[in-house]
């Protein structure tokens, strides 16, 4: 887990049983391509019946999906020897070792939070027996994680809302479709990629939001993009064949082939040949998608999420390029290696400066002003809205970091939300105190009411970095209340009593969980049951 020094001896032993029980599963003495490829094969198969039979709510699955495979293909990926055949019939003894494997990922993975919060001083853990508790306090407040999950199923539903469902090409597929005892095949082509990816448009023009002329040492991110929009469109294709074949009478669920796999060089022809992009700069953008290259120490198959099986064989999993955030996972990639993270630092500023331009332009009411720029001694102003007929002012604090996953991430990002707390109540003091610089700056006087709110592009936070001062919330939720109102002064008292946030009871609640085992400790805490089915934004 890797966390920090101020861990007890007590838990420190406990963790080290933890880390290395995943040793004991059978599967980790296959080589990787056999291992590999029977674990995908049982994780695309999870998240489909979970999806179809309502065993999980669908934004929870989209988002945990990835990480949660995480573990479990990293430990194939750091123990397994290369290679390995594929099989082509369906193992039910594989099948269940790869369950095995895959449901101790999901669960180490809320072991690793535990211990990774607990390192960063936010929890206590206290181990009774073979127990190990985390402080109730920690799961008061839990509004805050709730709303980013429900805002961020909202875009997708809208997203899927405006696709024309009628579109998609189900008669070419079925009409091809051939059934084999496990196996299934149909007939692949162009043209069907290429309507796919129209019935696709309006999740993807909402999953890219940056500049498509952003150039990287390679590619740009329009050339990502177009080459995203073709593998996204194969998984959907995939995904829906096997939808098909289930019912026709393929056995064990098609599992064998629920998978969609080719050679290197088939893809980059394909992929090449559907995006009209040129076959070596496919390879650029595929060889740094691909798990475990470009240098990158522990992958992560949200951000690398094409599958290198042997050296013949590489696969991709429908859910994890469906389920994928792609425009958030390409930066975080990026980020990490050698050859993009500079570029990329040189470019995030204009994360900044797009999402103020979005902020303006969206904004209706002419008798908004807005203000940026330095205050002496104070630092940056990012965005300031005025009204001098109401005489309000709202202070932007805006912030567009990577979107986090992992639990080191979000314990990070917290933090970044709390520097831009810090940043507002700066701001606000200074007013108190009648600073004239920053009356100057933003025209106007101390008779006037200044609030301000921290502005997220994407996540908001845990709890337990928020301030009864300063409410943080999502960019797009702010701009749509502001358009609703046309009115600061009413904006601001709904901010100032956190109207924007999901209500316990009423929106979620916090249920007891069945305690999660590894080997012979026991982790206890709450889990979150949405009680929402319809659309969550509150204005």
């Amino acid at each position: 887990m890797n966390t920090a020094d101020n861990v007890s001896c007590e838990l420190r032993r406990i963790e080290h049983e933890i880390d290395n029980y995943y040793k004991s599963n059978p599967l980790l003495k296959l080589p990787f391509g056999t291992a590999a490829w029977s674990l995908l094969t049982y994780a695309e198969d999870y998240i489909l019946r979970a999806m179809t039979d309502g065993i999980q709510e669908p934004q929870l699955l989209a988002s945990e999906f990835a990480c949660e495979l995480g573990h479990s293909l990293w430990w194939l990926f750091n123990t397994c020897k290369s290679e390995g055949k594929i099989p082509s019939v369906f193992d039910g003894n594989l099948h269940n070792t790869s369950k095995d494997l895959f449901e101790l990922g999901k669960k180490y993975e809320s072991f690793v939070f535990a211990y990774t919060c607990f390192s960063r001083d936010w929890i206590e853990l206290n181990v009774k027996g073979s127990t190990i508790q985390p402080t109730e306090d920690f799961f008061t407040g839990m509004e805050y994680e709730v709303y980013n999950i429900l805002i961020d199923w909202r875009e997708r539903k809208e997203a899927l809302s405006s696709m024309n469902i009628d579109s998609f090409p189900t008669d070419v597929i079925h009409n091809s479709l051939r059934i084999e005892g496990d196996r299934f095949r149909y007939e692949f082509n162009t043209r069907i990629v290429t309507d796919v990816i129209t019935y696709l448009r309006p999740i993807f023009d909402r999953m890219f939001l940056l500049p498509n002329e952003w150039k990287f040492s390679r590619y740009t991110l329009a050339d990502f993009q177009k080459v995203f929009e073709v593998i996204c469109a194969i998984a959907h294709i995939h995904r829906r064949a096997r939808l098909m074949a289930v019912p026709l009478g393929t056995n064990n669920r098609g599992c064998a082939d629920n998978i969609y796999m080719m050679t290197y060089g088939e893809l980059i022809r394909r992929v090449a040949k559907c995006s009209d992009m040129s076959p070596v700069k496919v390879q650029s953008i595929l060889d740094d998608l691909t798990y475990g290259n470009s240098g990158v120490r522990h992958p992560d198959p949200a951000l690398q999420p094409l599958i290198r099986l042997n050296s013949k064989h590489y696969a991709i999993v429908p859910h994890l390029w469906i389920c994928s955030a792609a425009e958030r996972n390409l930066t975080a990639l990026l980020n990490k290696l050698p050859s993009e993270k500079r570029i990329y630092a040189e470019l995030v500023d204009e994360k900044e400066v797009l999402m103020k331009k979005n902020t303006t332009t969206d904004l209706p009411n002419a008798d908004f002003k807005l203000i940026s720029g330095n205050v002496s001694n104070l630092g940056d102003v990012d965005l300031a809205i005025i009204n001098h007929s109401e005489k309000a002012c709202l202070l932007l604090e805006l912030k567009w970091f990577i979107a986090p996953t992992t639990a080191r991430e979000r314990i990070e990002k917290s933090e970044e939300i709390e520097k831009g707390i810090s940043q507002v109540i700066k701001l606000k003091r200074a007013f108190a105190d009648n600073y004239s610089p920053l009356l100057d700056k933003l025209n106007i006087d101390s008779n006037y009411r200044l609030e301000g709110v921290v502005v997220s592009q994407n996540w908001i936070g845990y709890a337990n970095a928020q301030s009864t001062k300063v409410p943080v919330i999502r960019g797009d939720h702010l701009i749509e209340k502001l358009k609703v109102t046309e009115n600061l002064q009413s904006t601001i008292e709904w901010l100032k009593d956190r109207e924007y946030l999901p209500k316990e009871g009423k929106h979620f609640k916090m249920v007891d969980g069945d305690p999660l085992t590894i080997g012979n400790w026991n982790l206890k805490s709450p889990e979150i049951e949405l009680l929402v089915r319809d659309t969550f934004f509150p204005l």
